[in-house]
């Protein structure tokens, strides 16, 4: 990295990719970390927080101890590229970490990701999520304990049948039950949350946050002209959504002497 490039990302500031450190420390680890399980980064030893070159100390061995700390201190184990660049005769060491594609990467058994300029630990849940995600997996293919088949209404599994032969992109002779089967939305009549979320019968008992809340607000975006709480199926949800909108649009119509109206 050239000096001029280098003096580019300083004068920027810190960022989602970019950490500032006057020295290399705990925290300089954990940021290794949280770039890892997010999108990668840069870590600038020798840089204050406001974007001041302090510069460090350059010998061999304390920089292969960082790399060696990093690589200790972490789980997958993260081996950091180094880069030493001088600007106005002080040196900068900065440490390039990429995004780990089996996520998350521990360090000292938590776990951080980069939101904004800092890093936050992250929740049991959040740990799960990306693992499910990274390794191309997601959390509603799993069943959900305590339901079965008597929670799906198959009205909603033949409402799909009869949209599907509608639309003919798919000519479906199964039964309901079978379709369930065929789409992975049921094994050993225990049923996943994808098929709770679309068929199910009540999906926000167990899942409170799937529902929908549409508002209409005035311009000053403090008084509510309309509000509505929508508690019910995924392919319901989408309808009622769009009859929520289509009912507060504005429409004018336009009569050009011809035998129909046209609706703007």
């Amino acid at each position: 990295m050239d000096q001029d490039q280098l003096r580019e990302i300083i004068e920027k500031g810190e960022s989602e990719t970019v950490e500032f450190k006057e020295n290399f420390d705990k925290e300089a680890i954990e940021t290794t970390g949280a770039f890892a399980n997010t999108k990668g980064g840069n870590i600038f030893i020798g840089v204050s927080d406001k974007g001041k070159m302090i510069g460090v100390q350059l010998r061999k061995e304390p920089v292969n101890s960082w790399v060696n700390q990093i690589i200790q201190s972490t789980d997958p184990q993260i081996i950091p590229e180094i880069e030493v660049d001088a600007v106005d005769g002080k040196n900068v060491v900065i440490i390039l970490i990429k995004e780990f594609p089996i996520k998350p990467v521990l360090v000292k058994g938590r776990c951080f990701r980069r939101v904004g300029t800092s890093n936050r630990m992250m929740t049991p849940s959040e740990i799960s999520e990306m693992h499910l995600y990274s390794i191309r997996l997601s959390w509603d293919v799993f069943p959900v304990e305590g339901k079965s088949i008597k929670d799906i209404d198959m009205k909603k599994v033949r409402a799909y049948i009869r949209a599907s032969h509608k639309t003919g992109r798919r000519k479906i002779a199964d039964t309901p039950f079978e379709v369930l089967k065929k789409l992975e939305f049921v094994n050993e009549d225990k049923i996943t949350w994808a098929a709770l979320l679309i068929f199910g019968k009540e999906p926000q008992r167990p899942l409170l946050q799937s529902a929908v809340h549409c508002g209409r607000f005035k311009k000053d975006k403090t008084v509510i002209i309309d509000d509505l709480m929508i508690e019910t199926d995924l392919i319901s949800q989408v309808d009622e959504v769009m009859k929520f909108i289509i009912r507060h649009l504005s429409v004018r119509y336009e009569f050009e002497g011809k035998p129909r109206r046209k609706e703007i």
